[in-house]
């Protein structure tokens, strides 16, 4: 059991918590849903005693655990290594043997599949990251686990399989808390939603994805059509035509971090949006204002000041203003700050590894329009997601990659029947 009662909390002038009450039972899953800003991730680090409130009180019955969406992980050290760190005394006395043995077995007891527990965690994929700090938790057997966008870089498989792990716990009598902007998961999963809105939660009885974005952000409008495309010809390795989206999906782990990579060092003009927003997106410790200059050919204090006032403006980047630290922004806004980088360029290329990645509905569908936009304008884009949603509503043509090897090249209406099985490696 977990109990919230009349908690708030505000940072300088900004009201993330308003005396909100909520309570989670023993067993229960419940939704949190709400527009990046909302409050979400403030009220459950008060609740896993993580932020102290400013007021309110907080019962708790037994651990409380908090995976969040940025990774609390030593890049430097080993998957074994980095579940054996839960109990620090012991492994400073435990051989890697024993290490690397207690990592195996907490693997399988979670039921999460992570292969090869001999890797640095540094060399993981976003996803494989994901399923780390996951397995970590739960080797701590909390009371109520609390998910923060756990399925945001994750494959349709790796969900199913961490929906049986959540059913699994709840059954046990874990209860579980599932924050995520991805609504149909949520209506799938959980067995009671609340929406948090403007710092407050309001108890929601929406039955469908549709109800549930109106109580959030309000209505939402269809998205207008895409203007004409220009292809001029294909570049870069992959051949990508200008004027078009190409997406490659495909289990994390298969070769989509160093593809990646390898196109930010060959196309460095290109506009980049990384799937590691806090390592390789943003300088934490910057302000916004320098980090959406970290491309300007100049620095100009004033000049970046009235730019980063615009961009905060456009793309609904809910802080203090141009001065606040980027490592204060919750991660939705976090992402918003580097779309906004790079996006404003109007660069002729664009490689987006899971551009949407924790955000919401309404900036979502901002951040697809503008790829839309973007690829009408004809510039060329690379779009490489976990999202198959994502992939099918936006390219005009998709690729499998599996184990470092790209499928042939496929229309949506191609690869609808065949990508499932391209990506377990069936052909």
């Amino acid at each position: 059991m977990l109990r919230a009662t009349h908690v708030s909390k505000s940072f300088g002038a900004t009201r993330a918590v308003d005396e909100v009450s909520i309570e989670i039972a023993r067993g229960e899953i419940l939704g949190v849903v709400g527009e990046n800003g909302a409050g979400k991730t403030t009220l459950m680090r008060i609740a896993a005693g993580e932020l102290p409130a400013d007021s309110g009180t907080v019962e708790r019955e037994g651990r409380v655990d908090l995976v969040h969406q940025h990774f609390m992980l030593v890049g430097e050290l080993t998957i074994a290594e980095n579940l054996a760190l839960v109990d620090r005394a012991r492994f400073r006395f435990s051989s890697r043997k024993t290490i690397e043995r207690e990592a195996i077995a907490k693997i399988a007891e979670s039921g999460i599949e992570l292969a090869d527990v001999s890797r640095r965690v540094a060399d993981l994929s976003v996803g494989e990251k994901s399923k780390l700090e996951l397995i970590k938790a739960i080797s701590k057997k909390p009371a109520t686990l609390v998910l923060d966008e756990p399925t945001s870089v994750l494959t349709p498989f790796e969900v199913e399989e961490l929906f049986r792990v959540m059913r699994r716990l709840s059954s046990r009598g874990t209860a579980v808390v599932f924050i995520s902007h991805k609504l149909p998961e949520v209506l799938a999963i959980a067995e009671r939603i609340v929406v948090m809105r403007a710092g407050r939660v309001v108890e929601a009885n929406a039955t469908t994805a549709e109800e549930l974005a109106q109580v959030m952000v309000g209505p939402i409008g269809p998205i207008g059509p895409i203007g004409r495309r220009g292809p001029i010809g294909p570049i870069g390795p992959m051949g990508v035509h200008f004027g078009e989206i190409v997406a490659i999906v495909g289990v994390a782990g298969n070769g989509q971090t160093e593809l990646a990579a390898k196109l930010r060092d060959q196309l460095r003009d290109a506009g980049h949006i990384p799937e590691d927003r806090t390592r390789d997106g943003i300088v934490a410790e910057m302000t916004i204002a320098e980090n959406l200059a970290l491309r300007a050919k100049r620095w100009r204090k004033r000049e970046a000041a009235g730019h980063a006032q615009q961009m905060i403006a456009l793309y609904s980047i809910r802080a203090n203003g141009p001065q606040q630290r980027a490592g204060d922004l919750s991660g939705g806004n976090q992402q918003k700050v580097i779309l906004a980088r790079e996006l404003d360029r109007r660069p002729n290329i664009i490689i987006a590894a899971e551009p949407a990645r924790g955000l919401d509905i309404e900036a979502t569908r901002f951040v697809h329009e503008q790829l839309r936009a973007a690829a009408s304008a004809g510039a060329a884009i690379l779009l490489i997601t976990s999202d198959l949603d994502e992939a099918f509503e936006l390219a005009d043509a998709i690729q499998v990659i599996y184990r470092g090897t790209l499928s042939d090249r496929m229309s949506p209406g191609e690869a609808r029947p065949r990508v499932a099985n391209l990506m377990a490696g069936i052909a």
